[in-house]
């Protein structure tokens, strides 16, 4: 108490505090901004950069209140990283989104596109297929082969089995109780038709070692419905 009097009574002793304290301030906050520019210099300026507040699957159209914005490096962010609320609120994702991980513009549909459409690779086309009883635990991402199977086929090869592939690495975009709806591409699209309207189709899981990169060739397509009045 008694230092306290004395100091407030002698201004040369306060302002010598002052001026210490100002000065050690000032060397914080100079190193401070030093190591703030050191670190822009290194990784580049700070940008604002979206992120998920919780984990969003294929198929959820995004909210506000899905959405919170991060300050981070510019040169730490990845390809395509979405800088504003405003570019992902109201989209669809078509990619799994994860809690804190800067959100990008590959991982939503194009604005827009909502339902399956907005889940469909480009120029694909969705098919919907029986699960049948058993049926695989699918969920969407899976990719899937389209077997069909052909009992009487009158105009099928001597010797072909009477299974093959009418569609490989079908993406599955949504799956409900009865049917699993498929993207396949617009060759394999009448083909998967002509199966489930003359045949038997199964759904077999493919190993994630054997996507786009299949040496099993396809089975032969199976012929086109006959002609009126053949």
């Amino acid at each position: 108490m008694r230092g306290s009097v004395r100091l407030a009574r002698s201004p040369v002793a306060y302002w010598l505090v002052v001026a210490v304290l100002a000065l050690l301030t000032g060397m914080v906050a100079a190193r401070v901004m030093g190591n703030a520019g050191a670190l822009a210099a290194r990784y580049g300026p700070l940008r604002p950069v979206v992120v998920a507040m919780r984990p969003l699957e294929a198929g959820t159209v995004v909210t506000a209140a899905d959405l919170a914005v991060r300050r981070l490096p510019a040169s730490v962010l990845p390809p395509g990283a979405v800088g504003s609320p405003d570019d992902a609120a109201g989209r669809t994702v078509v990619a799994p989104v994860f809690p804190d991980v800067p959100m990008v513009a590959a991982q939503l549909a194009p604005e827009g596109r909502r339902g399956l459409t907005a889940l469909l690779p480009p120029g694909s086309r969705a098919v919907a297929v029986p699960n049948g009883r058993p049926s695989l635990a699918l969920v969407r991402g899976d990719a899937v082969d389209v077997l069909a199977t052909f009992d009487n086929l009158a105009d099928q090869a001597e010797g072909s089995p009477p299974t093959f592939r009418v569609a490989t690495d079908a993406l599955v975009v949504d799956v409900g109780d009865e049917s699993a709806a498929v993207a396949v591409s617009p060759e394999e699209a009448p083909r998967v038709a002509f199966a489930l309207a003359s045949g038997v189709v199964t759904l077999a899981l493919a190993s994630p070692s054997d996507l786009s990169g299949s040496s099993s060739p396809a089975g032969p397509a199976p012929p086109a419905p006959p002609s009126p009045g053949r």
